[in-house]
């Protein structure tokens, strides 16, 4: 069962709603097409204001010569070509893992079968935790298709790590895992930013050219973490640390160019869309603007019209922006008032027909937008911060700005990876699971 979703710029944010779920034994791209085309027409949704389909990094999804994407990109040849970024991420570090003079991955599969198959080695484990006078902690599968399992894994393993030292007993495998907590951080939280549910493809470009800066310093200034160098030092035979740090190096440079390999391809279009990230809208200058416009069909825009919009939406956003305690709080008082107004037209006005099931009450974390929408702004008190949709909502309300505001719904409605589809798997097994137990 495969839920087909759409990403919106609404009156008041980015949204996400579940259109419907599909059914299909076999994913084929030609099958996969037909129900998607056949969903979007049945709900009265217009083909041609599709923007850019997301999906998982399938050759079925979004491969050059046969695919979902290839399909619908015969029908709109100015569609625009998703990867998603925190699969892409994923691969990367599996990919470099070819360069490490040890397979972490294969190691902690192994660790975790040696103990968790065993009554005797899982007592072996049971028996420290006792001895250190501390809950037992049990090591963690990892698996190879989640997209965050590995550091987590490795995480747990340096708690457990007396029991399973043998495992690592040599220089290598103790740098090389060492070497992985350090940067795979930086890809977590890379990914994690990726999966919030607000970010869209306006925040790609500065997301994955920071994280790519990071690596690169860390390349430049040979710096693969405290610990790391520490025990580079105590290796004797310099043969030894040449070979570890240019495994770390490899690692690296895969990484970078994984990544650059799907990114390289489209971003000057998600550096055009990125100037809706910018909270400082008197930094946004009218070539920006008429550069992202470029991406749109001309005869639905009027470039003449737009900047006569643009320079009014920017006049009063520095009319407003030192008024009423700063611009925070008018979105801060923006944004709740607006919710509330919103859930009692739903009750009021409820229509199995409209245009998208709202899925607000997916998740109690990230994925619950309107509780999160004002969550965020009272998280921001000390250091108030603006995200970026609330920021272009508050200013396109009640203004008469069609062309300016095709170009900011046709923007943030690129997605930037698909974790808000893969939360709805993971959510539909929950809920499954205490079905089952009721």
């Amino acid at each position: 069962m495969l839920p087909v979703v759409a990403q919106y710029f609404s009156k008041y944010r980015v949204k996400h709603g579940i259109i419907e779920f599909i059914e299909q034994q076999h994913e084929t791209a030609d099958g996969l097409f037909v129900n998607i085309h056949y969903i979007l027409e049945s709900n009265e949704l217009e083909i041609e204001k599709l923007v850019s389909p997301g999906f998982d990094n399938t050759n079925v999804n979004i491969g050059d010569h046969h695919s979902v994407f290839s399909l619908f990109h015969q029908l709109l040849p100015g569609l625009i070509k998703e990867n998603c970024y925190a699969h892409v991420l994923h691969n990367s570090v599996k990919n470099g893992n070819e360069h490490l003079l040890i397979d972490i991955e294969s190691a902690l599969l192994k660790i975790y079968v040696h103990f968790c198959r065993s009554t005797v080695r899982s007592y072996e484990l049971k028996r420290y935790f006792d001895f250190i006078e501390q809950e037992q902690k049990v090591i963690l599968k990892h698996i190879r298709i989640r997209w965050l399992s590995l550091l987590q894994s490795i995480d747990r393993l340096f708690i457990v790590y007396p029991v399973v030292k043998k495992f690592f007993i040599s220089n290598s495998g103790e740098c090389t895992l060492y070497f992985l907590v350090n940067v795979l951080k930086d890809v977590q939280d890379t990914n994690l930013r990726l999966q919030k549910y607000y970010t869209t493809g306006v925040d790609l470009h500065s997301i994955i050219t920071s994280f790519i800066c990071k690596l690169n310093n860390r390349l430049h200034e040979e710096f693969f973490g405290h610990k790391v160098n520490e025990l580079l030092k105590k290796i004797p035979h310099s043969n030894e640390v040449d070979d570890l740090v240019e495994s770390f190096r490899l690692f690296i440079h895969s990484i970078i160019n994984y990544i650059e390999k799907y990114y390289h391809e489209r971003s000057s279009f998600y550096k055009s869309i990125s100037i809706f990230s910018e909270t400082d809208i008197d930094k946004i200058q009218w070539r920006s603007i008429e550069q992202c416009a470029t991406f749109i069909d001309n005869k639905k825009i009027d470039k003449d019209l737009l900047y006569n919009e643009f320079s009014q939406i920017k006049s009063k956003y520095i009319e407003l922006k030192e008024k009423f305690g700063g611009i925070h709080k008018q979105i801060e008082a923006f944004i709740p008032s607006n919710l509330i107004e919103l859930q009692q037209a739903k009750i009021t006005n409820y229509d199995k027909t409209d245009l998208l099931n709202e899925f607000d009450n997916l998740d109690h974390s990230d994925t619950n937008e309107d509780n999160c929408d004002t969550r965020f702004h009272k998280d921001q008190k000390k250091r108030p911060l603006i995200r970026c949709d609330h920021l272009g909502a508050y200013l396109l309300n009640d203004e008469n700005v069609p062309h300016l505001q095709k170009l900011v719904q046709f923007s943030f409605s690129v997605p930037a990876s698909n974790a808000f589809c893969e939360s709805i798997f993971s959510h539909m097994n929950f809920w499954g699971i205490i079905v089952e137990t009721k």
